[in-house]
């Protein structure tokens, strides 16, 4: 997930916001007694870090980061009534950009969840926003998790099944990694997946996502992964993906540990591999994040990694961000 770039307002995101406001909650009642707490849920974050590289490189970086999400600051604003919800999300990188991130629609009809907008990627264990991070940077950076993009899906879940599937106008991205390629004429992306929880304290999940955009090479991934709570105080992950998209190719996996020393203070130990089939440098990525939370409201993360490149330099990345989430 090292490729970010613009955010850009797109159409049917502004569509959605729109309808969010004027057609789902057109028949609620105007009285003291609709309060918004009946239908509105407002919450976000605010992070901020200071990195250091062994280049040299020290970015005091608190909302000062120019493109990386280290530094942003998100509010989402969820509604619903009855069967029918909305979400929609501002996001904000400071000297970079300001737009709608999320904004979808979605439909409850049992266990099936129907969704039309512009929504996250399925795929990938490591979390987009910052706040459901155990680490400030990815373990993998070989590309073969998607972010955003725009599109339908349909979801089931139950207690200890789920699955879905989107249809939407890219998955490799467009410009940028913040929107699809804005553009259904010139070949679609699909995702789908499926999970098991039926194991007390343990999710498997396994998906795959496709492009075929006319003029490019296609671009394919399988992902899987497992996490388990050994313990109240242990959590154990990892996870593989395939991928290929006509400039890489390769497989991409991390291990990761989680331990709770206390209700406050926790550390992540993690390592994660990058292995080509197209000439490219394998690397290997070690990594220590300990975490301290003041409440629950706001906390300190730190981040010591590692890379080792099979044939090239290695390099050395430190970091502390501040996570203040509502």
């Amino acid at each position: 997930m090292k490729r970010k770039s613009l955010i850009h307002l797109m159409h049917l995101p502004v569509m959605a916001a729109a309808l969010t406001t004027v057609n789902v909650f057109a028949g609620t009642e105007a009285t003291a007694a609709a309060s918004y707490e009946d239908w509105l849920k407002v919450s976000g974050y605010a992070v901020g870090s200071y990195t250091v590289t062994d280049a040299g490189d020290t970015k005091d970086t608190f909302l000062d980061s120019g493109s990386s999400n280290l530094d942003s600051v998100k509010v989402g604003f969820e509604t619903s009534q009855g069967a029918l919800g909305s979400y929609v999300s501002l996001f904000y990188i400071p000297n970079n950009d300001a737009g709608i991130l999320d904004a979808y629609l979605n439909y409850k009809a049992g266990s099936f969840t129907f969704t039309g907008g512009k929504y996250l990627s399925y795929l990938g264990y490591e979390a987009f926003d910052p706040i459901n991070m155990y680490q400030l940077t990815y373990a993998n950076g070989l590309g073969a998790i998607p972010a955003y993009h725009t599109g339908v899906k349909m979801d089931y879940a139950t207690d200890t099944f789920g699955a879905g599937a989107n249809v939407s106008d890219s998955i490799r991205g467009g410009n940028g990694f913040f929107v699809g390629d804005e553009d259904y004429s010139n070949g679609l992306g699909y995702e789908a997946y499926v999970t098991y929880k039926g194991i007390d304290k343990l999710t498997i999940w396994a998906g795959a996502g496709y492009d075929g955009t006319e003029g490019l090479t296609d671009w394919l991934t399988y992902n899987i992964w497992a996490s388990y709570d050994l313990s109240d105080k242990l959590t154990l992950a990892g996870e593989i993906a395939y991928h290929e998209d006509g400039v890489s190719e390769g497989t991409q996996g991390l291990a990761l540990a989680k331990y709770a020393f206390t209700d406050k203070f926790s550390t992540a130990f993690r390592y994660g591999i990058d292995s080509y089939s197209t000439g490219q440098p394998d690397t290997h990525k070690f990594t220590v994040a300990p975490t301290y939370a003041f409440c629950k409201s706001l906390s300190v993360r730190g981040e010591l990694s590692t890379t080792q490149v099979t044939s090239g330099e290695d390099s050395v990345f430190t970091g502390a961000q501040v996570v203040v989430k509502f």
